[in-house]
């Protein structure tokens, strides 16, 4: 059927069927066309020679009737237009002290705006002479702005790391009743899905923050003094912190409400380090985020699903990990066992007597402690391995803090080590030799290693036996593969943040690319969000897939910063550096 047939039976009233979207869509997507320009700097004349310009559109907002577009502009201003008509009907200069980031409509009269001066602003579009209220609190640039229906809150996100909760309804003579239920370092831009059901966050940690089943009224108590960064580090170094680990039951399924997810896969090639813009599903069902790799020269851009582990995710990990041990210390026997049977091998060892010596703290003499008794035992002779933040403090402050004997070398100083208060200490499994996820005490302890192998033994044995009382159910929670689909951009104005968006069905990602923008689907058919969890899947069978690109197109003179599409019609609008708008159209 062509689409002329299409259009005439709808003319018709003739009944559609379901297969109708799969055959319209992707031919309204692959249309889409540059047809109307608009340029704030004007083509000359009197009506635009005295006329200042907004400077860059940093970020683009429909009304959610779709018959209003606001731009939020770099020089302060906020460019409104008439969406029928698509003509520019105001400009509000000075809407801020500083440049304007993002636009969020509250209903079709009310719209928030936040700023580089630290503040949120409420206008009423009726009456832009000024603004409604002036919300201060925040004390760095303002990026992010969220309006929760179900809770008639406004969320804003700052790079000071807080989020605030604001009641719009509640004005005192102080301002607005706000709340900090929130904080993270690192934080960069935050989201809430439609249904108010989950906040996402991206931070320049190169991690993202899921919270599940959201409460926004209780947000801050049931997180209170929670430190993702801290929790993040005890992951990656994989050394118990008890500041962190006592905070493990927010990841549990136990956790009726603002269950915390963390999500860190990425492709192989990108080593993501800074996630600088986010956007949400129509439906919710996941998302997207735009990344600066480690070195700074590549932008990913990724999709994450957002459906929720069928359980958690440590137990797995737990079981992986003791399978990993387990034949790890079957592959060393054995090779243990083919060293010893070897002839002419009368000197060996057995395998579990074998303990690498921690580098520039021990002498590799051997001492008379580790005799033959202690192999006899078949026990491993213990060694203390500082982490990298004892390492930091006991460098400088270990000569210092011991008595030295006038014939005391400092080399004999350096046989001590200090663990310092954040109780950042790993051990040792004293039965086979294997690292465990548990660590000293927050007390700071000493530990001699010039001593007998036994006396060493004693003071671990005593300082784990000490830490599992005060924490006796020892847990990392594992951050589960959610990373479905990914493409690669373009790097260009890398101090600036560029905004993709999804079309309203959730077809399409439209993705800034250089001085255009690309169009990329699920598949090359446009099909809609595949992407459903089987939860009887191993983590290690969820492999993600390259986005398709459905279109390319060029319309700009600079580098495109934001994108957005109409809720209502097939109609998507960008808007560059210079401060150009283009709005695009299917041309069938």
């Amino acid at each position: 059927m062509s689409f002329q047939s299409w259009l005439i039976q709808r003319e018709n009233g003739l009944l559609r069927s379901l297969g109708d979207q799969d055959f319209i869509l992707p031919r309204l997507y692959k249309s889409m066309r540059p047809l109307y320009i608009w340029n704030d700097k004007g083509t000359g004349g009197a009506r635009t020679s005295g006329r200042t310009n907004v400077g860059g559109v940093f970020n683009l907002e429909f009304s959610p009737e779709g018959n209003v577009l606001l731009g939020a502009c770099e020089k302060k201003a906020i460019a409104i237009f008439d969406v029928i008509r698509r003509q520019i009907v105001k400009r509000v200069m000075n809407a801020h002290t500083s440049s304007v980031n993002c636009i969020k409509f509250l209903n079709d009269k009310h719209f928030a705006t936040c700023s580089d001066d630290n503040t949120v602003a409420l206008w009423d579009l009726r009456y832009l002479k000024a603004k409604m209220r002036s919300l201060q609190g925040h004390s760095n640039w303002v990026k992010s702005i969220e309006y929760s229906k179900k809770d008639n809150l406004l969320v804003t996100s700052s790079f000071d790391g807080c989020i605030f909760t604001w009641d719009i309804n509640s004005y005192t003579e102080q301002g607005l009743i706000y709340q900090k239920v929130f904080h993270a370092n690192g934080l960069m831009r935050t989201r809430l899905t439609p249904d108010c059901s989950k906040l996402i966050m991206s931070t320049s940690g190169g991690y993202l923050i899921v919270i599940h089943d959201l409460d926004l009224t209780t947000l801050h108590k049931d997180l209170c003094g929670f430190r993702p960064v801290v929790y993040r580090l005890m992951q990656m170094g994989k050394q118990f912190i008890p500041q962190a680990a006592k905070f493990e039951h927010v990841f549990s399924k136990n956790q009726k409400k603002n269950r915390v997810e963390f999500v860190s896969d990425f492709p192989t090639d990108n080593d993501a380090e800074v996630i600088l813009a986010l956007e949400i599903h129509p439906k919710g069902y996941c998302y997207v985020s735009r990344n600066i790799s480690y070195d700074g020269k590549t932008e990913w851009l990724t999709v994450h699903d957002l459906e929720e582990e069928a359980e958690d995710i440590t137990e797995c990990g737990k079981k992986h990990c003791e399978d990993v041990s387990r034949r790890k210390r079957k592959r060393e026997a054995d090779t243990d066992k083919e060293e010893t049977d070897r002839p002419g091998n009368s000197n060996s060892t057995p395998a579990n007597s074998r303990q690498p010596q921690p580098a520039n703290l021990v002498s590799n003499e051997p001492t008379s402690s580790t005799s033959s008794a202690a192999r006899t035992r078949n026990t491993t002779v213990p060694t203390f391995v500082p982490d990298v933040w004892a390492a930091e403090v006991t460098v400088h402050d270990r000569y210092l803090r011991l008595p030295h004997e006038p014939d005391q070398s400092l080399i004999n100083a350096y046989n001590f080590v200090y663990a310092i208060s954040s109780g950042v200490l790993p051990t040792l499994n004293h039965n086979n030799g294997s690292h465990d996820e548990s660590s000293s005490s927050s007390d700071e302890s000493i530990f001699n290693l010039a001593a007998t192998p036994e006396e060493r033994a004693r003071q671990i044995s005593e300082l784990k036996s000490k830490f599992s009382k005060k924490y006796p159910d020892r847990k990392m929670y594992h951050n589960p593969k959610k990373l479905t689909y990914y493409t690669k951009e373009l790097n260009k104005e890398k101090g600036f943040i560029k905004e993709p968006c999804f079309s309203s069905d959730g077809r399409i990602i439209c993705s800034p690319y250089g001085n255009g923008v690309r169009f990329l689907g699920f598949s090359n058919e446009c099909s809609v969000y595949p992407y459903r969890r089987n939860h009887t899947l191993s983590q290690s069978d969820r492999n993600a897939q390259p986005l398709s690109e459905i279109l390319k197109i060029t319309a700009h003179s600079d580098v495109v910063l934001s994108t957005k599409f109409s809720p209502r019609e097939p109609l998507l609008v960008t808007g560059c550096r210079s401060g150009k708008v283009v709005w695009y159209q299917p041309k069938l």
